[in-house]
């Protein structure tokens, strides 16, 4: 879709198309932008070389007092090119070849990805037609080759927040599977967008029902630097130790990311908050809810991150796919994320596309409907 989106463009310009297939935040602001600056201008010996894989020891304590939750500290971090390799990391250190890692569809494409690198299997659950996670399911998908769960909140592409019932009802059904076997299953939390959780939904904290889990997080799309590629693995504190950090280390050099860039890490230095204003996207998404009511579209409202998880008004996803293509309209089809019956739009853009964007839908859905 990306590709797609930069051959209309040099077509017919940029102007012309709505590109609203990836997860392209809104702009930096300027205090980012001026952290960049600063950290850029900085000299110290070895300031563009090497610095330990897990980080700088500055910038972990600085992340670790982003995490509220007793005995977090440097020691509990690893900053890394993102959370995708955040993730990528924590599988390849707590997941053994073979070992299945079970995921909540609809899920993160990558996840697959990040599972199939490990030479681990990945094995999607779909979520309740409400989006919560259904409970039932994850317990009867775990085996004893089950080593990790991965969840993501809020949700890629959904907008759904797990919240305090799920995760404590999922945390349940972990304790229940370790209590029959001889090993723990990992939680793995992807937490790119808990700056974007829309009130009243708010972030519960994973580390208070079940010890046994990493946190993924990301200033990707808070931050707005989403080519930067700088984020961090937090561990819970019953993880640390000197084998976990050699894992961590070791699979940030066989991954081949080595270490976080050494400038963006030394950016965060620079700002005084690493908080966010979450309005400007809670505004768009209430502006595409909007619409999607006003048309009689189907969709739950995002609950947070950047994304509308829409049933296809068409029988034909990937048709009607190529027919907003053909309007200049670029969405990502639900088979990406294991349902083929939705589709993703990305409403962190420009308000005139979005209503490009909604307009098409709502005549193509007119159509169908019509014909």
């Amino acid at each position: 879709m990306f590709m797609e989106g930069e051959r209309l463009r040099a077509a017919f310009g940029e102007e012309s198309v709505a590109d609203l297939s990836i997860g392209q935040p809104l702009e930096a602001p300027q205090a980012v932008v001026e952290a960049f600056a600063a950290a850029s201008r900085e000299r110290f010996v070895g300031r563009f070389g090497y610095m330990p894989n897990l980080g700088y020891p500055e910038v972990r304590a600085r992340a670790a007092e982003d995490v509220d939750f007793p005995g977090i500290t440097a020691d509990s971090i690893a900053m890394t090119p993102g959370a995708a390799a955040a993730i990528a990391v924590a599988i390849r250190t707590f997941v053994d070849p073979g070992d299945d890692v079970i995921g909540v569809a609809p899920y993160f494409p990558e996840f697959r990805l990040y599972c199939e690198t490990a030479s681990a299997r990945f094995v999607p659950v779909p979520a309740g037609p409400d989006l919560r996670l259904d409970l039932d399911g994850i317990s009867g998908a775990l085996s004893a080759h089950t080593a990790a769960v991965i969840v993501n909140s809020p949700c890629n592409p959904s907008g759904h927040v797990l919240d305090g019932g799920e995760l404590s009802g999922l945390a349940a059904v972990l304790h229940a599977h370790n209590d029959k076997h001889d090993r723990k299953v990992l939680l793995i939390i992807d937490e790119v967008y808990r700056r974007l959780t829309y009130p009243p939904h708010q972030r519960v904290e994973p580390f208070n029902l079940y010890e046994h889990t990493v946190l993924a997080r990301s200033f990707s799309k808070d931050l707005g630097i989403a080519g930067e590629r700088i984020g961090y693995l937090v561990l819970h504190p019953s993880l640390v130790n000197a084998e976990a950090h050699r894992g961590l280390a070791q699979a940030l050099r066989a991954l081949g990311f080595v270490n976080a860039p050494a400038t963006a890490q030394r950016a965060l230095l620079h700002l005084d908050s690493w908080e966010i204003n979450a309005v400007p996207y809670r505004e768009r998404r209430d502006m595409v809810m909007d619409r999607v009511r006003a048309d009689g579209l189907e969709a739950i409202e995002p609950q947070g991150g950047l994304y509308l998880w829409m049933r296809s008004p068409w029988p034909d996803t990937l048709q009607l796919i190529d027919a907003l293509t053909a309007r200049r309209v670029l969405l990502t089809p639900g088979i990406a994320f294991g349902v083929p019956s939705h589709l993703r739009l990305c409403f962190s853009a420009p308000r005139r596309k979005l209503e490009m964007a909604m307009t098409a839908l709502g005549d193509l859905a007119a159509e169908r409907v019509s014909a």
